[in-house]
């Protein structure tokens, strides 16, 4: 009993302080996650989720689909004219396949609208441009940048100014010929543009920045990146999500974005059950390891087979149709049954045997003396018919059913 008391105190100490961890992860501060995302999942200030969400004010939201795999996987049934593809990532280096999947979408009339702050040099190659990447003196971002559209309904008379956590990439040479100039910074450096590429059209942001929550939420800013869609014409629209990276400061290296682990974690909810979820795998082989009373196995009682054995050697003397042996043993049987329990002899069938057998069994001694008189003809005989030997039988057992 002292014992089973202790455990109970242990197990409730246990809970309290699981409860009080969880307390404590879920109210404490959470660290702000400054990675470049770019995912329409994420809600930390490089992503685009605030983005995504507002979709709807450039084209309808029946129109908007996401791509989370390649464009050659997710566009390889085929390529309508009246498609629109966004990718606003920070790097943009797609392979041979999806390279010729780009191509195609533009000859075959779509809209592209790319924002990337590193191109690959075959995309830089296809639509003939180049472009200078500016961080700032040693930063990774540049302070107080003001981004401004060339149109003149579209422009405003400060332009938007970011006053961190921006980038200010500008293009150095284009083909002024199928080149159209849609956004300058506050130099007047060109920093958008609208490219002619077959039938299609793929428009060039080199500021992905400008197009995440945080810079989004930064006075009117929202403006200029709804103001850099709209150039997209109102329809199919694939948003991408396959190639979103994540940059790591200092490395000039970028990876695939988030593991599954830290999808977890990033979510609130999620990362309160995998606490739980661990409090419990630990509390779970605490008192598992425990030492337990070994299971005590299920002795099953003896089967009798004596009847299971009688019956089937009955069935092998019955298929053998050797009707003669099976009723001599029957009523050799008989005979012993009498002897063993009323002690009386049997190798003398007479009279004064079957009155006596009648008294104590109280059946009629006619009956009797008949049972035997069948009994004792088989010993004369060379055979006997199935019906004589269920004849012999009945009288057999009925001679058992009295005897009870």
């Amino acid at each position: 009993m002292k014992g089973s008391s202790s455990n109970k105190v242990l197990i409730i100490a246990m809970v309290l302080i699981a409860l009080i961890v969880v307390m404590v992860l879920s109210n404490s501060p959470k660290t702000i996650d400054w990675t470049l995302s770019f995912s329409k999942q994420d809600t930390k200030p490089y992503g685009s989720k605030l983005l995504f969400e507002q979709l709807n004010e450039v084209v309808d939201r029946n129109n908007i689909q996401t791509s989370h795999g390649t464009f050659f996987d997710y566009f390889i049934d085929g390529v309508g004219n009246s498609t629109n593809l966004i990718v606003v990532n920070n790097s943009f280096r797609p392979d041979d396949d999806d390279l010729f999947m780009v191509e195609e979408l533009l000859r075959q009339g779509a809209n592209i609208f790319l924002s990337a702050s590193d191109l690959s040099d075959s995309i830089k190659s296809i639509f003939d441009i180049e472009y200078r990447q500016h961080f700032g003196a040693g930063k990774v971002f540049t302070d107080s940048v003001s981004f401004n559209l060339a149109n003149r309904k579209l422009r405003t008379h400060l332009g938007y100014w970011y006053k961190k956590g921006i980038t200010n990439n500008y293009f150095t040479s284009y083909d002024s010929i199928r080149t159209t100039v849609l956004g300058i910074n506050s130099q007047g450096k060109t920093n958008f543009i609208k490219v002619r590429h077959n039938e299609g059209n793929i428009y060039i942001n080199l500021n992905p920045q400008a197009f995440t929550n945080y810079n989004m939420l930064v006075d009117d800013n929202y403006e200029y990146a709804f103001k850099c869609l709209s150039y997209l014409p109102n329809q199919k629209t694939i948003w991408d999500e396959h190639y979103k990276y994540k940059y790591l400061s200092g490395s000039g290296e970028t990876v695939r974005t988030r593991s599954i682990l830290s999808f977890v974690l990033d979510r609130t909810p999620l990362r309160m059950a995998w606490y739980l979820l661990l409090i419990g795998i630990l509390i779970f082989f605490f008192f598992g390891s425990a030492r337990r009373q070994r299971v005590v196995p299920i002795v099953k009682p003896p089967v009798n087979s004596t009847i299971s054995f009688i019956q089937t050697i009955g069935r092998l003397y019955f298929s053998r149709r050797n009707h003669l042996d099976i009723a001599r043993k029957r009523f050799q049987y008989l005979q012993e049954f009498i002897r063993s329990k009323y002690f009386i002899n049997t190798s003398d069938i007479d009279d004064e045997l079957i009155h006596q057998l009648a008294d104590k069994t109280s059946i009629p001694a006619r009956s009797i003396k008949q049972l035997f008189d069948m009994g004792n003809n088989l010993k004369r005989m060379k055979s006997i018919s199935e019906e004589d030997l269920e004849q012999l039988n009945r009288r057999i057992e009925f001679f058992y059913e009295q005897c009870k």
